[in-house]
């Protein structure tokens, strides 16, 4: 059984209400609440297999974090959203770089991102990307338009991020020499 690092963090802060004293007879300066431990504070970390069957408390959450970057104590502010970037032109037969990058820390799992050109006949060098749990590393694709017009390149993913807007390039025809 292979087992991989997750972190428990914290999906709402940890408050507490400081004590005050007064004498009897004045009205007391009540203080404000603090925050004793901040939403994105890792408690702890755990080797397991998955996490099936696994239920983390109310007010946390558990990420794979497989390189084992988030010790106790540190913070973790985990990915809503990634970003789908590249040239609003290109010609046709003629590789185009695509940019994938997660926002925060990265993803609390690993999540599968999936291209497509709508049909468009182009081809990608890689239909999917993965972004591991726990790292906002950006992935690269190329993508080589079959033909000219304007092809609508968009991303959908496993793991409820919202996905970005799609990416709308212009083609030119191939010239011929």
């Amino acid at each position: 059984m292979t087992t991989q690092n997750y972190i428990l963090y914290r999906t709402a802060a940890f408050m507490y209400q400081p004590g005050y004293a007064y004498t009897q007879g004045e009205t007391p300066s009540v203080p404000a609440a603090q925050v004793s431990s901040p939403v994105g504070t890792v408690i702890g970390t755990q080797q397991m297999s998955s996490l099936t069957g696994v239920t983390a408390p109310d007010g946390f959450a558990y990420a794979l974090d497989a390189a084992g970057k988030y010790s106790a104590g540190s913070i973790y502010t985990p990915s809503t959203e990634y970003t789908l970037s590249g040239n609003s032109t290109a010609t046709a037969g003629t590789p185009l770089t695509l940019t994938l990058t997660p926002d925060n820390d990265g993803p609390g799992a690993d999540t599968t991102v999936t291209l497509s050109d709508g049909n468009a006949g182009g081809t990608f060098s890689a239909d999917t990307v993965t972004f591991s749990g726990c790292t906002n590393t950006a992935q690269t694709v190329t993508y080589t338009p079959k033909a000219a017009g304007t092809v609508t390149i968009s991303a959908t993913n496993t793991d409820g991020l919202t996905n970005p807007a799609s990416l709308t390039v212009t083609v030119a025809a191939a010239t011929t020499s």
